[in-house]
């Protein structure tokens, strides 16, 4: 009788084996699960957008210059030949200050009519040389660039040299090359035309030796 209760009992249930859950999740707990992978995807979305935002913004500060550049288009070649030609005569006047200066300072009427002019030493008739150079070319070069004419002039130019192109380096070192391969060969071959025909005149008009 006691080894037919005993053989009655129930199961055990394994200590390690975790109970199912049974029954459906409630609408709180559906709410919040959405909102938090939301929220994730929400965060995940901006990460991957930080970079994209910072190589457009790189993308468009070069668009930017280079619009800038291209708008400006020839006109940046007209002002650096302005201000090219400014510099150069602003050189040369000041060279033409000094010297006239320092001839007038040798003269004894000079000396006598503008005795503190004639003082001045060399080195400082130079700096003030350059420095009325520098404003009578800064006065020139204004004027010029304000003139109708001579912009459209300028300007004409300057779109018709923006039209060439510039050989790259390597088709320089290529023509290099052949202007020296050929030069060698031209060398050469009169050379020996020269020895040639002076030959034939030495047997011509020698002593037939």
């Amino acid at each position: 009788m006691a080894k037919g209760q005993k053989d009655k009992q129930p199961p055990k249930v394994a200590e390690d084996e975790e109970p199912e859950e049974s029954g459906p999740s409630s609408p709180a707990e559906d709410s919040s699960l959405v909102a938090q992978s939301e929220r994730t995807g929400a965060a995940d979305a901006k990460d991957a957008e930080a970079p994209r935002a910072d190589e457009s913004n790189e993308a468009d500060e070069a668009e930017d210059e280079e619009v800038a550049a291209a708008q400006l288009g020839s006109e940046r070649y007209v002002l650096a030949g302005f201000f090219a030609a400014g510099m150069l005569l602003a050189y040369l006047l000041g060279k033409v200050v000094h010297g006239v200066w320092a001839t007038l300072a040798n003269k004894d009427w000079f000396s006598r009519t503008l005795p503190a002019l004639s003082a001045v030493g060399d080195d400082d008739k130079t700096t003030y040389g350059m420095i009325a150079g520098g404003v009578v070319a800064l006065v020139v070069v204004l004027r010029a660039f304000r003139n109708a004419e001579l912009r459209a002039w300028s300007d004409e130019v300057a779109a018709e040299l923006a039209k060439v192109k510039w050989p790259t380096k390597k088709e320089v070192t290529n023509a290099t090359f052949v202007v020296i391969a050929t030069t060698t060969v031209a060398t050469l071959y009169l050379a020996l035309l020269d020895r040639f025909w002076a030959f034939v005149t030495n047997i011509v008009y020698g002593d037939g030796s």
